[in-house]
């Protein structure tokens, strides 16, 4: 037995261990559980409004929250926000796909391509440190929004083929979709509609429509890996992901009827705000484990 004045070991005091997961999405009494709560609502309705305009998952708002509010670790918010974008995407891809903008043999092939590699990310997330990287595809993220902004890229009535180098293109585009989606805890969109639109020649809102029936499949394949390692706070999923439904609908609505020119630059400078954020979160974090 420790005497009353004994020092616990060190082992047994960690000021920056983080809650258990089981905690992480209770309800807590009082003003700052009220709190907590509504910056979840509002976080997915955020995470569903960008989803539905820019075809993406929204993790890069719903990371920040599950870090900064609710105090989950790096790991844990990546594997938790793949699971709610996977979910949000449902009600943002049905209003695309009424309007006709969905290459759906183009996204069953890229969806299989990035489930397998979005374990592999997964993989790789729990076992290194990401700083670096994050911060080499933030620089390229920087280069696909300036040649976005540069020239527009034109919708092709026939981009969609099936012909073995299409084919190989859309694995190609699966695996590095996967890859990004498991390893930054994001629903890959970010990287899968400009390749869909300056590789493949889709239009801009086909190429946003694809990506979330891509994502459909790629996040719950990264979230799923997560689990395993232990890093998916279920309790959180059902209020970011409803408020995400709600929010994304119409958002998706409006992005149907938005000409080509001003969805791509508007998405470019969506990239762009996604690069800065990556870059910031990924530097403040090489400084803390640093000092």
């Amino acid at each position: 037995m420790r005497g009353r004045d004994e020092v616990p070991p060190a082992s047994d005091v960690s000021p920056e261990r983080p809650a258990p997961l089981a905690e992480a999405g209770r309800s807590h009494a009082g003003p700052f559980g009220m709190l907590r709560s509504g910056r979840a609502w509002i976080g997915g309705a955020l995470a569903g409004i960008a989803g539905g305009f820019f075809g993406v998952g929204g993790g890069v708002v719903i990371v920040p929250i599950l870090t900064g509010t609710f105090k989950l670790t790096q790991h844990q918010a990546h594997g938790t926000s793949l699971a709610i974008v996977g979910a949000a995407a449902v009600a943002s891809l049905a209003v695309y796909a009424l309007n006709g903008n969905v290459a759906w043999v183009t996204a069953g092939i890229v969806g299989v391509a990035s489930m397998v590699t979005a374990r592999w990310g997964a993989r790789l997330s729990a076992r290194l440190s990401s700083e670096r990287l994050a911060q080499a595809f933030a620089v390229f993220l920087v280069l696909v929004a300036l040649r976005l902004l540069w020239r527009v890229p034109p919708a092709n009535e026939h981009a969609i083929a099936t012909d073995v180098a299409a084919i190989a293109t859309d694995l190609g585009i699966g695996a590095a979709v996967g890859l990004l989606a498991g390893f930054m805890g994001v629903g890959g969109g970010v990287l899968a509609v400009p390749a869909f639109t300056l590789l493949l020649g889709m239009s801009q809102q086909m190429a946003q429509g694809t990506s979330l029936a891509v994502i459909l499949l790629t996040a719950p394949a990264g979230a799923l890996e997560h689990h395993r390692h232990g890093n998916v706070a279920t309790r959180l999923i059902a209020p970011f992901a409803l408020a995400a439904a709600l929010g994304g609908p119409l958002a998706s609505l409006l992005a149907q009827r938005l000409p080509q020119a001003v969805l791509v630059r508007g998405f470019a400078v969506f990239v762009l705000f996604n690069a800065v954020n990556l870059w910031v979160r990924a530097d403040r974090k090489r400084r803390l484990a640093a000092t």
